[in-house]
């Protein structure tokens, strides 16, 4: 068992990608009224557990100016261009290896609070170091790791994946946590706005 009442958890949200496949950056696209990428920071924000960092890229001062008053530590990823492991080597040197992290997408909005305690809990009982939510036997964001357990395997990161390879060499390590469709909804393409429109959703240009 894990000593949940004194366990921090840290977050890092990756939001340092140019959405090509959507031709626009999806982090400014409203949802609901709202960005994007400020629906993403909500349920960690309201965890008030840790640090949230967010790793910005492409068009950082845009995410810079967006999250000028939000409670976050901005990293800004000057490889980002190399691929998704390299946002996560950017944020390392500000990591605390005690600490356990959530890694999450900054286009992702549709991850619950609830589903993040559920997880927290799962790792508090302490049997297993990497917790992934998973949904009709898909595996889904965000995960929720160790730190000090895979620091070296993270900074050895390359290509564009984030946690991909540590997950795969580490099945032994993972407890899968029933999720709902939401860990694995996203905005990367014209036909994913489609679908979630027609589910109801008002989704506009940033």
């Amino acid at each position: 068992m894990r000593d949940i009442e004194n366990l921090v958890i840290d977050t890092v949200i990756l939001a340092a990608g140019s959405s090509t496949r959507l031709g626009r950056n999806k982090l400014f696209l409203t949802l609901d009224g709202e960005p994007v990428l400020m629906q993403t920071l909500r349920p960690f924000l309201d965890l008030g557990m840790g640090k949230v960092f967010v790793v910005t890229g492409f068009e950082h001062e845009r995410v810079d100016h967006l999250l000028k008053d939000a409670p976050v530590v901005l990293v800004h990823n000057s490889s980002f261009t190399e691929g998704m492991s390299t946002s996560v080597r950017a944020v390392l040197p500000f990591l605390d290896t005690a600490h356990a992290l959530f890694l999450h997408l900054g286009d992702k909005p549709f991850v619950k609070g609830e589903m993040l305690q559920r997880m927290i809990e799962s790792f508090g009982e302490g049997s297993h170091s990497i917790i992934l939510p998973a949904y009709q036997g898909q595996r889904g964001h965000p995960a929720l790791i160790e730190v000090r357990k895979y620091f070296d395997e993270m900074r050895a990161l390359e290509g564009d994946s984030a946690l991909k390879a540590i997950v795969e060499n580490h099945g032994q390590d993972i407890l899968y946590v029933e999720g709902d469709e939401g860990i694995l909804l996203d905005l990367d393409t014209e036909h994913d706005i489609d679908l979630l429109r027609r589910r109801g959703y008002t989704i506009e240009k940033g």
